[in-house]
């Protein structure tokens, strides 16, 4: 009987337009991905301009390679972080 009333009131809401919080959740997350990736990607355009000064080499595929495993670990652990955090707030909705 719950279930049953909890849906007659997704409808109603929906029906007057009013977004589920899931599906205002799913965008938040979907921004927050996006503004990481942006945010990764600056960084590491600067780590490789900044190391390319400090050891004087020219820039080539290798030499960001190099910066990229360097770093690899730090974005990959807050990339992990995100997702769980995303994770739990589904689940924990």
């Amino acid at each position: 009987m719950c279930l049953h009333e909890l849906s007659l009131v997704d409808n109603t809401m929906e029906a007057i337009g009013s977004p589920k919080k899931y599906q205002r959740l799913r965008k938040w997350i979907i921004r927050i991905i996006i503004g990481y990736f942006v945010y990764m990607f600056c960084q590491f355009a600067v780590r490789v301009y900044l190391a390319s000064i400090f050891s004087e080499k020219n820039i080539n595929f290798v030499f960001i390679c190099k910066v990229y495993l360097l770093y690899y670990g730090e974005f990959v652990l807050v990339s992990s972080a995100l997702i769980w955090g995303i994770i739990l707030g589904l689940v924990y909705l």
